[in-house]
């Protein structure tokens, strides 16, 4: 190998490890661009989010209920931003979507039994 072949690929290897150096670890889209955490959760139910794909936009509110629902399920109330609010039934182990549509991060979904026993809030 010729010392001109020898120098390049010198370059090459040094150019290739100080790329390699300054590139964030891989993990989660989301997490790369700083979104909050997309689920919280209670005793009886965990509220989550997903977001778009690349925002952290919401653009669905769900919810799972736990082992510590009746297995027939329950009721609860769900609310967010521009006075959302709606009525959904969650059963142990099922996600079931509470809202579905865009809206932008930053804003607070909330949940409870109807009767607001054990309220959760998640924001985004």
């Amino acid at each position: 190998m010729s010392s001109r072949s020898l120098a390049m690929a010198a370059v090459i290897a040094v150019g290739a490890a100080m790329l390699t150096a300054a590139m964030p670890a891989a993990g989660p889209a989301q997490a790369a661009i700083g979104c909050r955490p997309d689920s919280a959760s209670n005793a009886y139910f965990t509220l989550s989010v997903k977001r778009a794909l690349l925002s952290c936009d919401v653009v669905e509110v769900g919810m799972r209920g736990t082992d510590a629902l009746d297995p027939d399920g329950a009721e609860f109330s769900v609310w967010g931003p521009d006075n959302f609010s709606g009525l959904v039934r969650v059963s142990p182990g099922e996600y079931t979507v509470a809202w579905k549509g865009d809206h932008a991060a930053g804003a607070k979904w909330c949940a409870s039994f109807v009767g607001d026993y054990a309220e959760l809030c998640l924001s985004t």
